[in-house]
Formats: structure tokens, sequence, C-alpha cells
């Protein structure tokens, strides 16, 4: 399960940027503010968006062949690779991520208003964060000019 995971937490990261790209047809600017990010991420016809697409590129992972991957192992190993029929599916491997286009399709939008609220409040701590980081710069240049 915890590959399965690492599986859904990828594909996230990979879809979530190339559904905002998707949907804009111009440019983004250089710097897009954390409040705009926020906005979009708590848009819910963009959630429903990228929740679709998700679930499909899931659905299309999990029917990927895994046969070819098996036999280059069992060659780079020496003949020591896993024993796997090379017309083997992803989901053949783990039947129980069946689910997991729809299920990742449903919690999507939930975990995209969460990221909303995270670059909100990081939005509100980055004159902070700023100060700080000038503040760590000028202790270093003190540092190595001693």
């Amino acid at each position: 399960m915890r590959t399965l995971t690492v599986v859904a937490a990828a594909s996230l990261a990979l879809v979530t940027p190339t559904a905002a790209l998707a949907q804009d047809a111009e440019p983004a600017p250089a710097e897009t503010s954390l409040s705009d990010l926020s906005e979009k991420l708590s848009d819910p016809l963009f959630q429903d968006q990228a929740a679709a697409m998700v679930g499909a590129l899931m659905g299309a992972l999990l029917e990927l062949p895994i046969g070819p991957i098996a036999e280059a192992v069992d060659q780079a190993t020496g003949g020591e690779g896993p024993d796997i029929d090379p017309d083997a599916r992803i989901v053949d491997l783990a039947p129980e991520a069946e689910d997991l286009p729809r299920e990742v399709s449903e919690r999507l939008p939930q975990a995209m208003s969460a990221m909303s609220g995270m670059a909100e409040g990081l939005e509100t701590m980055l004159p902070a964060l700023r100060d700080m980081a000038e503040r760590m710069k000028v202790a270093m240049e003190d540092g190595r000019s001693r």
C-alpha cells in the first residue's frame, strides 16, 4: 500500500501544475502570488477538473504493463529479478489499487482546499520569513568577515 501512496502522491505532484497550465492558455507571470495560488486551489471548478484528470491518470498508470520492467530487472540482476507474467499490468500486481483512481478523485478537492489554506497561511508569514532570511544573510556575512 505504501507503493500506491507514493504513486498517488507523485501523480498528484505532476498533474496539479499541469492542470493549472492546461486551464490557462496565457503564460503565467514569473512570480504568482500565494493568494492567487490559494484562490485557484479553492476553486470548485478547478478542483473538479484536477480530480477528473488525476483519476484518469491514475487509471492509466494502473494499466501500464509491468512485465517489461520486471524483465529488465531480471536481466540487470543476472536472473535474480522477480518472476512476473510478461503481460502483467501494475493493477495485476496490486489488485487493492483498483479503486485508487476513484478514491484519489474523491479526496483531491479536500486536499486542494487544505493546500489553499496552507498557501494563505504562508502568505501571512511571508514578511516574517523574508525578515528572518535577511537577518540570516547578515549573520552569515558577519561570520565570514571574522
